[in-house]
């Protein structure tokens, strides 16, 4: 073990002959340790309980709480934390009782100082190892995490994975994930669990931290025993014992920050979890970015496409509102039928942009109050092509393709563009079929007017296992009975 590692490492040496607890605490400190010392097991736990203590050095016969009751209540508060024994009875009964209750090692009476080190340092290097081979699993856990991270650009969902993940890997006992908004303020977005009430993150204290930790980039880590925060940032509530934040950043901007807590009684956070969540922040900040760039562009190209949907019914009065309407339908329908959300999402789309293609075909055709031709009517089915051709080049909406696609197709095989049936047509465009039939029949059109509900129920039963899948039918049915009800 380095000098630097043993100047960082913190012993509470506890013994009620304060003579000999004096003489180990000057000893080891003049190792390079940091020492507290306790004359009594109330005075050690206070001192657990209020710093970063790396090891416990502690005789078992003391008055009121012996050794071994502080050893409990140590092995309850901190399984990790490693604890060297003391004693000067004669016999080992008690020292052996000691080491199954988890003490490390054990030393009697008299010892030598130079025993005494020897058995620190191998705890602490028994604990070195124990950290680092903790710190390794976490990077493994780690890396797993950003690369789940890293594959949704659903900023909701990124949110929830990413608190939910910081809480797991640091052992908090809740955080809160808060973002500025346009004014640059703090808003909490979202928190794991909700604790204690709903303005528990509106505390000062986590709002003055988080502004600072945006405003400085860098991580603020708060103690209940200790008043060594940044001026302006007040005393944690009584109930949190430990509390840290990290801000949310990239390169040219910040985002707004993590915050993490554990509750009073819990150990305070250790520099593994520190620097684990601290990476874990730093590579969910570029995915959450990302997500929101992402989500700005599919916005815009949602909108363009949108105009052009809008720029097919302005061609045709008659069909005003006819894909806002599918869509309304098609996403009731897809919840009725379980679908994920992001299946739903997906056809919700595909229900708004099904007709995109008809801003290719003839005015005259689509406004044509008599019965098509045949030759017009092979023009008025080139819109799905048609359709999926404008939308091939805009790489968010590839899912969508297939639905729009095939939204004509028959499930007896009789449809277009491609004559497929039943299995062949994606379920999304098997829902788009009847939801896009029945808007187009109880809507006005040129050749006709809108036919009642009641009509359009009959035809689209009569047309399960023809132009419908039934199941689907059974389900639109369903869904249409339950809402005029």
């Amino acid at each position: 073990m380095t000098d630097s590692t043993i100047q960082n490492r913190h012993i509470v040496v506890v013994d009620d002959e304060q003579s000999i607890c004096e003489i180990i605490a000057s000893y080891l400190s003049s190792l390079g340790y940091t020492i507290y010392k306790a004359f009594n097991a109330d005075n050690a736990i206070e001192i657990i309980k209020n710093r970063k203590i790396d090891l416990v050095l502690t005789d078992i016969k003391m008055p009121g709480k012996s050794g071994i009751d502080l050893l409990r209540w140590i092995k309850e508060f901190n399984p990790f934390l490693p604890v060297i024994i003391s004693t000067g009875f004669p016999t080992l009964d008690t020292a052996i009782k000691g080491l199954k209750l988890g003490a490390y090692d054990y030393l009697t009476k008299p010892f030598h100082l130079e025993e005494v080190g020897q058995k620190v340092l191998r705890a602490m290097q028994t604990c070195q190892l124990e950290e680092d081979n903790l710190l390794f699993s976490r990077l493994v856990s780690l890396h797993e995490v950003t690369k789940v991270l890293s594959s949704t650009h659903d900023i909701v969902e990124l949110n929830n994975r990413f608190l939910d993940y910081s809480v797991k890997l640091s052992r908090s006992n809740a955080g809160a994930l808060m973002y500025l908004n346009e004014a640059h303020r703090l808003i909490t977005s979202v928190t794991s669990p909700p604790p204690f009430h709903d303005s528990f993150w509106d505390h000062p204290t986590f709002q003055s931290a988080a502004m600072w930790a945006i405003e400085n980039r860098e991580s603020l880590a708060l103690n209940a025993s200790r008043n060594d925060a940044p001026e302006g940032i007040p005393q944690l509530p009584e109930n949190v014992q430990s509390y840290i934040v990290f801000p949310l950043k990239t390169p040219k901007k910040s985002l707004g920050a993590l915050n993490l807590i554990r509750v009073q009684d819990s150990i305070s956070f250790s520099n593994v979890e520190l620097e684990i969540t601290n990476v874990l922040a730093s590579q969910a900040s570029i995915s959450i970015e990302n997500a929101r760039l992402y989500q700005n562009i599919r916005d815009n190209y949602l909108k363009t496409i949108r105009g052009f949907a809008l720029a097919v019914e302005a061609k045709d009065k008659y069909t005003l509102g006819h894909s806002e309407n599918v869509m309304k339908y098609t996403v009731v329908l897809a919840r009725h039928l379980n679908l994920s959300d992001g299946e739903i999402e997906q056809i919700k789309y595909a229900g708004l942009l099904h007709d995109v293609g008809k801003i290719g075909v003839d005015e005259a055709i689509l406004n044509k109050p008599g019965k098509l031709s045949i030759k017009e009517f092979e023009q008025i089915k080139q819109h799905p092509d048609l359709g999926c051709r404008i939308l091939s080049d805009v790489p968010f909406f590839d899912s969508l393709i297939p639905l729009i696609r095939h939204h004509h197709e028959y499930f007896n095989g009789q449809g277009y563009p491609d004559g497929l049936a039943k299995e062949e047509i994606p379920f999304g465009a098997r829902i788009l079929s009847v939801t896009d039939a029945f808007e187009a029949m109880t809507s006005n059109r040129p050749y006709r007017k809108a036919m009642p509900n009641e009509v359009a129920y009959e035809i689209l039963s009569k047309e399960k296992d023809n132009q419908f899948d039934p199941t689907v039918v059974e389900a639109f049915l369903d869904v249409m009975k339950v809402s005029s009800t």
